[in-house]
């Protein structure tokens, strides 16, 4: 039913004319300031970009230079620590520092430590797995701003991947694969056997500069990336997988942080 004009109440008037008002306001604004889509309310997004800037390294060595086999089964340990004793006698030499390239293959490792000024980069297909013997996970001290182990009174297993007090570091690739190989750990927490608070798979601690992307980060026993009392953090580009049912297998966990950018 259309209502004649003259017969328009002065209520609906108002509304009439309060709507092309708020029409032509949009459209004058959008006309000045070339909005692309309406109108943005706030600030510009801040986004990554700058945060961190990615590194070009001096020195590139292959994880197979230190005697690794891609084959799975192959205990790499030794190859993964003299590697980044070799990278930290590479980069006191010179300036850029060192990439650490894994290639293709199934590599299976205890825990290491990073070091500064380094890229840890897994090529396409590559898979770094972490070993199920328990045993070879250290013990560290618990968490200052936590005061104990998160699950348990005392001590916590170290994460698969750490650093401690490090600068520039990079943990990147071609969506290479992290696998934690974490079930061991998730019946040990069901079953209520565990010694100490799980590892997690990533943990830079104390640390600043950072950036950990295009990886897929697999069945970590804990936490997946764990930056605490770090600054100037870049997390993007990742996969993050486990079953349903895995306990604590959170994708990013970022602890007390300094007043510097965290960008995920």
């Amino acid at each position: 039913m259309v209502i004649p004009v003259a017969m328009w109440s002065p209520k609906m008037l108002r509304v009439i004319f309060l709507l092309v008002l708020i029409q032509w306001v949009f459209v004058v604004s959008y006309g000045k300031k070339g909005f692309s889509r309406g109108v943005r309310v706030g600030p510009e997004p801040k986004t990554c970009i700058g945060i961190v800037p990615n590194k070009h390294r001096e020195n590139v060595v292959s994880i197979r230079n230190f005697g690794a086999l891609g084959d799975g089964k192959t205990l790499n340990t030794k190859a993964f620590r003299t590697a980044i004793s070799e990278i930290q006698n590479l980069n006191s030499r010179g300036k850029g520092g060192t990439l650490l390239y894994i290639p293709s293959g199934v590599w299976l490792t205890e825990t290491f430590n990073l070091t500064s000024h380094m890229t840890l980069y897994l090529a396409k297909d590559a898979v770094l797995k972490a070993s199920q013997d328990t045993n070879g996970w250290p013990i560290m001290d618990p968490l200052p701003s936590y005061g104990r182990g998160r699950e348990l009174p005392g001590g916590r297993y170290i994460s698969f991947i750490h650093g401690d007090g490090l600068e520039d570091v990079v943990i990147t690739g071609q969506n290479g694969t992290i696998d934690g190989q974490g079930e061991v750990w998730w019946n040990m927490w069901r079953h209520g056997t565990l010694k100490y608070t799980r590892g997690g798979l990533v943990e830079l601690m104390n640390s600043k500069d950072v950036i950990i992307s295009n990886l897929v980060l697999l069945n970590s026993p804990f936490w997946n990336v764990h930056p605490v009392y770090c600054s100037n953090v870049v997390v993007r580009g990742l996969t993050i997988i486990a079953p349903r049912d895995s306990p604590n297998t959170d994708g990013i966990d970022p602890a007390p942080m300094s007043a510097s950018k965290t960008a995920m």
